[in-house]
């Protein structure tokens, strides 16, 4: 198990997350697929590079994780692990990294 950071979207982002599940399937279900996402950020930071790449989504040099129907976005190669997003797969991920992107540019 390797270090990690999460950055401010990626907080925002698990945040939201939470917030939904509690509202539409309770508390139980929401601490569950939290608590799995914090297992997946840690297996990926033992396991550099076990995500993969979505040309499709952004051209920036990051590693997607699937963990149900979220997708894990992490930078590759960062020590420690940078988790730079959390988001469902059918938002529009293309979209919010390339907002992302920008701003951290500014």
């Amino acid at each position: 198990m390797g270090p990690l950071w999460l950055t401010e979207d990626a907080i925002l982002d698990i945040d939201a997350i939470w917030l939904y599940l509690l509202q539409k399937e309770g508390v139980d279900t929401a601490d569950r697929i939290v608590t799995e996402l914090f297992q997946a950020f840690y297996k990926i930071a033992g396991i550099p590079n076990s995500g993969h790449r979505r040309a499709d989504l952004t051209t920036r040099d990051v590693l997607f994780y699937r963990v149900f129907s979220y997708l894990v976005i992490y930078e590759s190669g960062s020590t420690p692990l940078q988790i730079i997003g959390v988001l469902r797969g059918k938002r529009n991920v293309s979209r919010i990294l390339s907002r992302r992107l920008r701003k951290e540019v500014t």
